[in-house]
């Protein structure tokens, strides 16, 4: 059965290289960038220029950057990312005093530069390695055997390229559920230190107000810097280590765009979900991203209010702070974008229109009915298992409560000094205990929260152990005030000194864990279980879409490098309130002119934004004014934050980092209309380095002189 396996990622392959039929979609692997007709597109440049395997391109200047993209612009391992790439970083080096993700941070020289705890990957070489991962697999086989054999078969290649390859990470990413799969090799750069980072107003203006819209004038770029040690090799940071040598690193092209100029994107596009049955998007719809969108925003308010006093405790919630309301935003966009596009509707008909094709050949649709009945299982748990699978990672002190009792309720002997299991997890650390918490009273906020939805549950849905909570304010504080579980050094004081007392504790928490431990479990064994079935029916599902309906695939995003390509391009009118893909400085002082908090300019950027006597070729010719934000209609996702975009000729004219609202579709489904990204332009860059920070030093680096 191999050998139909083999034949099937073959053929699909083969089918993968046919032209795409909309030129301005697709995020494509590096493998598939002969589907494109480059020189129709408007390339001045070739394929190899993009990516070539022998040699050296534009690739090579590539790095993710945590879960963004960066790009390098020197010779001297300078990266240019966005600004929110590395907010928590910049938070987590902030203090009252030395406030850098107020006032931004500049390093006049390399001695200056800050460590960070940022790193940052960069793609060496990529294969097909499919075959390998479906060895021993057959189209008949048990769903769980199957996912356990492609689990195996991934482990072992993994180990044996890591043993090819020390000095290199080794990932195998899925391209396509049980179908196909790409063995990537990484060099992991762990010293990346700050070197730049404008104001808060530049690199934040417009906040949650402006975010994922369109117009934007927000200079959200920052730049970082790659180190190794003495001998060019990889290092930890050291005083002592040297910047980074790129084998590439991009030009700068300061005379920007202009309007319907070509323009492409590589980068490191996070997780799409283009090739899921309908089913799937209408359980994202219904429950999904209304629940997270909605959780999100009490989580994030709540963090607001206790850090609205306490500038400290604020620096340390603002990360998380801008993560949540990020993503609350881009889910409320996703639903917007599917309401208005009817997608759901759309994916449907065109899996009823399948099935009716292939009834009238005589071909089974077995596999639709089986599809559809393991999401009705998914659809009518949704709502409980959002509610309950958040005590299993919401709250610390109950995941260690969790921790414990399972151990204990499977050791009859737990604690004593002869407990062999006991004392494996003694040394790595008292139980492995969880220590992520971002503050003690957030905590036990979020958990009172937790227990009144789970409370609000329909009855069928409750659980006995929750009900019981009379009054949660209450109960959690009582419980908190009597437990040590949210306090990680005195958890692992007490398991080392006392751990049969640990093992025998009963307060509140306790009780409340053993009680969630099995139902947590059923939830988490139906949807692996799911998951594992639907998994092994994705590809008779491709096959069926090749076969029936001539589709045309490109592999969904998975946070490995892609190319996109596009146009710089306005709304079509009726869409959008801008009606030009560009911004312009004066509409900066038209937002601030109001009294939204997320518009507002500290003196030293108001005064910058007014400087009259600018470098000319920083200029829009046409307005005689500096733009700051460019729109285009490229396939992004996120991920691609901070991924460089080029001209024609593959030099950096700005840092992309946003999508507009109404393409946060673009997880779903890539829109002609409703498709359309972000970028702070690279003139807005140059202009604020210069002018703002005199920062010469950076900017003759990266070949500017004005």
């Amino acid at each position: 059965m191999l050998k139909t396996y083999a034949f099937f990622t073959a053929l699909f392959v083969c089918l993968l290289l046919l032209p795409s039929h909309k030129t301005e979609e697709g995020m494509f692997p590096l493998s598939h960038l002969k589907q494109v007709d480059l020189q129709s597109a408007g390339f001045k440049i070739s394929e190899k220029d993009i990516y070539n395997p022998d040699g050296i391109a534009l690739t090579d200047a590539l790095v993710r950057l945590g879960g963004c993209t960066g790009s390098f612009v020197s010779a001297e391992g300078l990266i240019v990312t966005n600004h929110h790439c590395v907010f928590g970083a910049v938070a987590g080096l902030s203090t009252k005093d030395n406030d850098y993700l107020e006032n931004g941070f500049y390093a006049s020289d390399k001695t200056k530069e800050l460590k960070t705890s940022l790193t940052c990957k960069i793609t060496k070489s990529y294969e097909d390695v499919s075959i390998k991962i479906l060895d021993g697999v057959n189209l008949n086989m048990e769903p769980m055997a199957k996912r356990d054999i492609i689990r195996k078969n991934i482990e072992a290649l993994q180990k044996e390229e890591q043993a090819k390859y020390p000095e290199l990470s080794i990932e195998i990413s899925e391209m396509f559920v049980g179908y196909s799969y790409t063995l990537f090799r990484y060099q992991i750069l762990k010293d990346v230190r700050l070197a730049y980072v404008p104001p808060r107003t530049i690199g934040e203006f417009g906040g949650e107000t402006d975010n994922w819209e369109w117009p934007k004038h927000t200079g959200d770029f920052s730049f970082v810097r790659a180190y190794v040690g003495k001998d060019g090799k990889p290092a930890d940071y050291s005083p002592e280590n040297v910047p980074y040598v790129p084998k590439k690193h991009l030009k700068i092209n300061p005379k920007g765009t202009k309007n319907k100029d070509l323009v492409f994107i590589l980068g490191y596009p996070g997780t799409t979900y283009r090739q899921e049955p309908f089913q799937f998007i209408q359980y994202q719809q219904q429950f999904v991203l209304p629940f997270i969108s909605n959780w999100y925003g009490f989580k994030m308010n709540a963090m607001e209010t206790l850090g609205k006093d306490d500038r400290n405790r604020y620096l340390k919630l603002a990360g998380t702070i801008k993560q949540l309301a990020n993503t609350k935003k881009n889910f409320e966009g996703k639903l917007y974008g599917l309401n208005q596009t009817g997608l759901l509707q759309i994916k449907s008909q065109e899996q009823e229109d399948l099935k009716t094709k292939m009834k009238s050949k005589g071909v089974n649709t077995a596999f639709l009915v089986k599809i559809d009945s393991l999401y009705k299982i998914r659809l009518s748990n949704a709502q409980r298992d959002l509610v309950l699978n958040l005590f299993g990672r919401e709250c610390n002190a109950l995941i260690n409560a969790m921790k414990i009792e399972k151990y204990v309720s499977s050791n009859p002997k737990a604690g004593i000094k002869t407990d062999t299991m006991w004392n494996a997890w003694r040394k790595k650390g008292a139980l492995g205990i969880s220590n992520n918490m971002l503050d003690h009273d957030l905590e036990q906020v979020l958990l009172v929260e937790m227990i009144k939805r789970a409370q609000a549950l329909p009855k069928s849905s409750q659980v006995k152990a929750i009900q019981k909570i009379k009054n949660p304010e209450k109960w959690v504080k009582q419980a908190y005030e009597e437990t040590y579980l949210d306090e990680a050094a005195v958890l692992k004081k007490n398991m080392d000194s006392i751990p049969w007392m640990v093992y025998k504790e009963k307060g509140k928490l306790r009780t409340l864990a053993k009680a969630l431990i099995p139902i947590l479990k059923e939830i988490e064994d139906r949807n692996t279980s799911i998951s594992a079935q639907l998994n092994n029916l994705m590809p008779t599902l491709l096959d069926a879409r090749i076969n029936y309906n001539q589709k045309k695939f490109i592999p969904d995003a998975n946070s490995t490098l892609r190319f996109t390509y596009g146009y710089i391009s306005a709304y079509k009118t009726g869409l959008n309130k801008h009606p030009e893909p560009y911004t312009q400085r004066k509409e900066i002082f038209e937002k601030n002119s109001t009294d939204n908090v997320d518009y507002r300019l500290s003196p030293a950027v108001k005064g910058l934004l007014q400087t009259e006597n600018i470098a000319a070729e920083l200029l829009d010719p046409e307005t005689n004014d500096l733009v700051v934000c460019m729109l285009y209609n490229m396939d992004t996702t996120g991920g691609n934050s901070g991924s460089p975009v080029m001209d024609a000729e593959g030099n950096l004219v700005g840092v992309n980092f946003d999508r507009a609202y109404t393409a946060t579709l673009n997880d779903y489904s890539w829109n002609a209309d409703y498709s359309r990204s972000i970028a702070v332009d690279i003139r807005y860059v140059i202009f604020t380095m210069k002018y703002l920070n005199h920062a010469d030093n950076l900017l003759s680096e990266m070949g500017i002189n004005l």
